[in-house]
Parts: structure tokens; C-alpha cells; sequence
């Protein structure tokens, strides 16, 4: 069956060669873009082969991290692109080893009361405790983590193959820590690719600008379209329409680690006869790494332990 939000992530897969798609402005707005840098060389084809394949090193290597680090993710659906916010949602994720626990902060605007985050924390706890002594419903879902997991890495990797790359010169972005020239790449669907699978077939309708910090062989933002319709199973079990955009930024958030800070969804396309639309935009702050189960289970513990004694007695 397909769902709207997989065929999205399958998009977002490009930053492999680029997954990189985390969380997106609206159409990737050009705040921080500079002027493209001539009178630089350009990279050889060995060169920028290299390039490409040390950034997906890195992203595979930036994929487990993410595993291990806890961050806050600010959410703003629309009904379709620049109309009224439908929902405004912000929630802290906290990695459990066989996915993510979310805990609700605010919504509208509105924080949670601190009971309700106090039960949310308390949650977290018993979900990291089961993940030291799993039972036979979390075993089941680990092993589709891991099953998502190798599928992503698997699919990051066969976009090296679906796509031709021309370089298009080297431009000047801010980020957080300041100016960064990056290179810039225009992606091509490679009508000589063979797909993997029914998804990896997907890159063959879409176009896409990639950009990577040289120095650090990292992946730092990508723009894709859907230039034609993505159906599956012959368009029986649905499509995703043409003229969609997916926007992502990746940042440094510690020493060689790069992680996703923006997204931006604008989709839409129908599950067999019912139509669906995605139309959000996606902020993520406040990184901090806890761990695997056996170490965040400490962090949240203490947390709720701190909640816990400076809330009054009722």
C-alpha cells in the first residue's frame, strides 16, 4: 500500500546523492544564497566522483548519529503552498533504538500543561527501559527499523546510479556558524538506470540541485521537483503529481556530524481514488546527543526526577 508520506521520503532519499530531505523554506527560499564564485577551476569528473561518494560515506556515518541524538521539531502544515496553517506543532524526539518517542511541547503556539509533559516524560522512560529489556512487540519493532533502515541505505546508495551529474560552479551560503562556499550540482535522471525496486524508480521523475561543502565531504542542502507523475502499480495504487517540490538544509551540529535543520513538503497526489496532500514545513533545533536506550534512559529519568520534585504537591 502506499502512503503519502513514504512517497515523499522516497524523494527525500536523493540526499543520499544528495537522502537528504531531515526537514525544509517554502521552495527552498534563496535567504543566504550568494553569488556563484567564478574564475575557480572546475572539478575534474574523478574529482567530483570522489567528492560524491566520501559525502555519502559521511551521510551513511550521519544517518546512525542521528540515531543517538534527541532534537526538537517545529511543524507547520498548510492546506496547500502559502495558504492558512492548518496545524502548528511542536514536539521533542528523543531516539528509542527502533525509532523515535515523540513528546508534544506545544501546539498552536500553546505549550503542553506540565502534567501532561510530565506523563509524556514518564512514557519515554518505560519506552527506553523496554528497549534494555525488549519484549516480543518491541523486538518486532526493531526488526522493522533495522528492515527501513538497511532499505534506506540501500536506496541512498542507488541514487549515485540514477543520476547524471553536471557540475554548476561553487556559491556562497550563511548558516549558523557563517558563510560557507559550497559546491552546487544539477541532477539528471540517467535513462540508462535500472531500478532497484518499484520506489528507486522514482528518480527517474525527478530534478534536482545539490549542493556539498567541499571540505567537509558533507551533503548541505538539496532542491527536488517532480517534473512528471510518479505512479505505482501502473497509477492502480496511486501517484504522486507532478510539479511537487521538496526542499532540505543539513548543518553541522557537531564536529563532522551534519543533520538535517529544514524541510519543506509542497505535494500532492492521490492514493488510489482518495487524494492527499502534503504541505508542511519543518524546522529542527536544539541537537544534543543522549545516546543509545541504555544512556538516554538516564537523561530522561533525571529530567523527570527534577520535574518531579519541583512541582508542588496537589
Amino acid at each position: 500500500m502506499v502512503h503519502g508520506r513514504h512517497i515523499v521520503a522516497l524523494v527525500v532519499c536523493l540526499i543520499s546523492i544528495a537522502p537528504w530531505l531531515g526537514t525544509p523554506h517554502a521552495r527552498a527560499q534563496a535567504a543566504g544564497q550568494g553569488p556563484i564564485i567564478t574564475g575557480n577551476p572546475a572539478p575534474s569528473p574523478e574529482q567530483i566522483h570522489s567528492l560524491i561518494m566520501r559525502a555519502i560515506e559521511n551521510q551513511h556515518r550521519d544517518d546512525r548519529a542521528l540515531e543517538e541524538y534527541e532534537r526538537v521539531e517545529h511543524v507547520i502544515t498548510h492546506k496547500d503552498e502559502n495558504a492558512e496553517i492548518v496545524t502548528d506543532l511542536t514536539e521533542r524526539i528523543v531516539p528509542s533504538g527502533a525509532g523515535n518517542i515523540k513528546l508534544k511541547m506545544s501546539e498552536n503556539g500553546v505549550p503542553v500543561p506540565p502534567q501532561l509533559y510530565r506523563t509524556e516524560l514518564e512514557f519515554a522512560v518505560k519506552e527506553l527501559d523496554l528497549a534494555m529489556h525488549p519484549d516480543d512487540r518491541y523486538s518486532e519493532s526493531q526488526a522493522k527499523f533495522e528492515r527501513r533502515r538497511r532499505d534506506h541505505a540501500e536506496l541512498m546508495d542507488s541514487a549515485t546510479k540514477a543520476f547524471r551529474v553536471t557540475w554548476a560552479g561553487r556559491e556562497t551560503r550563511s548558516d549558523p556558524t557563517g558563510a560557507r562556499t559550497l559546491m552546487k550540482f544539477l541532477l539528471e535522471p540517467d535513462p540508462n538506470y535500472k531500478p532497484i525496486n518499484r520506489f528507486a524508480a522514482s528518480f527517474q521523475h525527478i530534478h534536482a540541485t545539490l549542493w556539498v561543502d567541499e571540505t567537509q565531504a558533507q551533503f548541505a542542502r538539496l532542491e527536488a521537483d517532480i517534473a512528471t507523475d510518479i505512479p505505482f502499480a501502473g497509477g492502480v495504487a496511486g501517484k504522486v503529481y507532478h510539479g511537487g517540490h521538496v526542499a532540505m538544509v543539513q548543518e553541522e551540529v557537531a564536529p563532522g556530524i551534519w543533520l538535517p535543520t529544514w524541510f519543506n513538503y509542497e505535494v500532492d497526489g492521490r492514493k488510489f481514488v482518495f487524494p492527499f496532500a502534503i504541505h508542511e514545513r519543518t524546522e529542527i533545533t536544539r541537537y544534543r546527543r543522549v545516546g543509545p536506550p541504555p544512556q538516554a534512559v538516564e537523561i530522561v529519568r533525571n529530567e523527570l526526577n527534577n520535574l518531579t520534585a519541583a512541582t508542588p504537591a496537589q
